[in-house]
């Protein structure tokens, strides 16, 4: 397989896993809620996308462990949900914070590798570094402990910023189908 390929299957299955991560399809099991796109499949796509550009990208491969961390954690918190109908990392503050930090930083290294990786191929990297930047803003700004529901203005605000999170992901999602088009999918002969 060609260094092309692995890069553009690479960045497909990124681009996947970020709509499982942000998609939360539920669907009623044992009388409990369950997200069909679990994030785990999210995780474990973009460990396999890690391992397709741990040749190009050498300090993408230090996110690896993180990104093992992350998927157990989810596929656990899923399995969870499954069986008690709430999430296991929710009752233990500490833990949870711990994790979306771990979370947010895992995003922001990935797609900071995936911008010097687009800056070479003369993609557009800084529209990716910009909504990288966007996207851990907006999610460090939604974990912060206030009163989110109980005052309307707060209730505009989150429901805004959530609004916001979709965009920047869409646009995160389009601008790697983008970069993955820099690299065809067939080596062309020259003649």
């Amino acid at each position: 397989m060609t260094d092309n390929i692995r890069i553009r299957q690479a960045l497909t299955k990124i681009a996947w896993a970020y709509v499982l991560l942000y998609l939360d399809f539920n669907l009623g099991v044992n009388g409990h809620s369950l997200n069909v796109l679990p994030n785990w499949a999210g995780y474990l796509l973009i460990f396999s996308a890690i391992a397709l550009l741990g040749e190009r990208l050498r300090d993408l491969l230090l996110l690896k462990p993180f990104c093992i961390l992350l998927g157990v954690v989810s596929a656990v918190d899923w399995i969870w949900v499954l069986l008690t109908g709430q999430e296991l990392t929710g009752r233990f503050f500490l833990f949870f914070i711990l994790i979306a930090c771990v979370g947010i930083y895992f995003r922001f290294q990935m797609l900071t590798d995936l911008a010097l990786l687009a800056e070479e191929c003369d993609a557009r990297a800084n529209s990716l570094r910009s909504c990288r930047n966007v996207e851990a803003v907006i999610q460090v700004i939604l974990m912060l402990p206030l009163p989110w529901e109980e005052h309307a203005t707060l209730s505009i605000i989150y429901g805004g910023l959530l609004v916001a999170g979709l965009i920047v992901c869409a646009f995160i999602i389009y601008q790697l189908f983008v970069l993955r088009n820099h690299f065809p999918a067939e080596e062309t002969s020259e003649p």
